[in-house]
């Protein structure tokens, strides 16, 4: 037991700061590097709850919930390093909605400065010059 309360410290610990940077909106970057100091100290946790598993007298499901526990760590660690090598250290941006609908977008279709127009034009003119 001498050894496992500190492991599980370290872990809670370590899972706190990425809470802590989460809620502060912390760059991609650091957050990569928290969480793989989290992932590194669930995955010690881990190995040694499955090595001292019948000594301990620990129940067999405990080791699987957290081996499915560290398997979200890691999906999650790989994504945020995913954005953090980035270029931008951002997600890139999907296709516009007119892309999708195939229509052309307006700096495509329309000049940059329209001409003339006023408050009262509508679709069919300008009401004061009828």
């Amino acid at each position: 037991m001498k050894q496992i309360t500190p492991m599980r410290d370290e872990v809670q610990r370590r899972a706190k700061a990425v809470q802590d940077a989460s809620s502060k909106h912390a760059t991609a970057q650091e957050a990569c590097k928290l969480l793989g100091e989290f992932s590194a100290a669930e995955q010690r946790f881990m190995n040694f709850v499955l090595a001292k598993q019948s000594a301990c007298h620990i129940p067999p499901d405990v080791p699987k919930q957290m081996k499915t526990a560290h398997g979200h760590t890691e999906k999650m660690h790989a994504q945020v390093c995913k954005v953090a090598a980035s270029p931008q250290g951002e997600i890139p941006a999907g296709p516009s909605l007119s892309d999708v609908v195939g229509s052309p977008s307006i700096s495509e279709e329309a000049p940059t400065k329209r001409k003339g127009g006023s408050t009262f034009d509508t679709l069919s003119g300008n009401v004061l010059s009828r």
